[in-house]
Parts: C-alpha cells; sequence; structure tokens
C-alpha cells in the first residue's frame, strides 16, 4: 500500500514539473522573443539581410508598442548609439549605420497602440546604466507572460512584483545566473482575472556596460 501512495505521490510531482516546464516553454510571446534574439545577433554580426528578416518577423508576430508600461525613473537614458528592438530601427540599421546615432528620435517615431483586443505582442525598448537597474510597471490579468532581451553584450537579471488591493503580494525574481546575468530572460504566471493586479519589473544590468533591452510581454 505504502509503495501504491508513494508512487501516486511520484507521479503527482513528476507531472506538476512537467506541467510548468511546458507552460514556462510554451509561450505566445516565443515568436517575438526570438525575432529580438536575432535582430541582436544580426546587428552585432552586420548582417542587413538577417536584420530586415528580423524586421519581417516583429511584423509576423503582431508586436505593438507597450504604452502601459511605465518607467519609474524621472528620466530615462538615452537610447542613442544603442539597439532598438522594433521594426522601424530594423529597417533604418539595414539601410545605414547612422541609426544608432538616431536611435531616440526612431523610437519616438513608433505608434503608440497600448493593448490590443486582438491579443498582440507588446514591445518597449528600454535603458540601463552599467551595474545599476530600472523599474517598470503595468496593469495586468490572467496570464502573464514575460520576457527581456538585452542587445549584444549585455547580461541581465529580472525581478518581478505583483501586488493588487486585495492583498496579492507575490514575487517571481529570477533563480539563476542572478549575479552573472544572462543575455535575455523569460518567465509565466497566473494572476487574478477579476481585478486590476500591478506588475512591477526590475531589470538589473550585471555587465560592466551601458545597455538597451526590450521587455515583452503578452
Amino acid at each position: 500500500m505504502r509503495r501504491v501512495v508513494l508512487f501516486t505521490l511520484l507521479f503527482i510531482a513528476s507531472f506538476s514539473v512537467f506541467s510548468q516546464s511546458v507552460d514556462a516553454d510554451d509561450l505566445s510571446i516565443q515568436a517575438a522573443i526570438d525575432a529580438c534574439v536575432s535582430m541582436r545577433d544580426a546587428a552585432a554580426a552586420s548582417d542587413y539581410a538577417a536584420i530586415q528578416q528580423s524586421a519581417e518577423n516583429l511584423r509576423a508576430c503582431g508586436a505593438t508598442y507597450f504604452d502601459g508600461l511605465q518607467s519609474s525613473d524621472t528620466v530615462e537614458g538615452s537610447l542613442n548609439g544603442h539597439l532598438v528592438f522594433n521594426e522601424a530601427f530594423a529597417d533604418s540599421l539595414a539601410a545605414s549605420d547612422d541609426a544608432y546615432d538616431k536611435a531616440d528620435d526612431i523610437n519616438r517615431t513608433v505608434t503608440t497602440r497600448g493593448q490590443t483586443a486582438d491579443g498582440s505582442i507588446l514591445t518597449k525598448t528600454c535603458f540601463v546604466k552599467a551595474g545599476q537597474s530600472t523599474k517598470y510597471s503595468f496593469s495586468s490579468r490572467g496570464r502573464q507572460e514575460l520576457a527581456v532581451v538585452a542587445e549584444a553584450g549585455g547580461l541581465v537579471t529580472m525581478r518581478v512584483h505583483v501586488t493588487n488591493s486585495a492583498g496579492l503580494d507575490k514575487r517571481y525574481d529570477d533563480t539563476e545566473d542572478v549575479r552573472k546575468g544572462r543575455p535575455q530572460r523569460k518567465t509565466v504566471f497566473s494572476l487574478p482575472s477579476d481585478r486590476r493586479n500591478t506588475v512591477e519589473v526590475e531589470v538589473v544590468n550585471c555587465g560592466s556596460k551601458d545597455i538597451s533591452f526590450v521587455v515583452i510581454s503578452n
């Protein structure tokens, strides 16, 4: 009898771990993550054909500007000299290296449409200084998928804090390579659907140089 109970418990535990891993890997924003990673790598290699392809991939997955992502900083750092993860920048970079010098201007031209009813993926390019962190927040309900991709050479750690008016106070922080950082991060979690939840995202720059990064959300 004990063997049966032990086997059942082990099966349930294994199924739970399997379900969580599938949940974390099967993201609706994965195509956008892949497109941003490809854009970063293509830009670092000055592969203009690949840059244009990554721009097309972003268009294909329906990525729109994440207007609801609000910075906690009074003044955000300049993106000039850094990669901007959107189609307009990719198109400009494929035509001329001057895109880096005009990064802020190009980023401002992105159409702000915010959250859409058809489930479009949301992206916003942000900036963080070397060895420091920056915080952003947004409102969310239900299943929340979230990712951060740093520009070439960047290593980041992501800390996520969720609260709401009903007393929810939970963290979804990175637990691996926290001090070293990784080129990209992603997570998925479930939030109450019957009320507004505030998601605070802190991105830590673990490297020794200023970097841009993109926040991607469903």
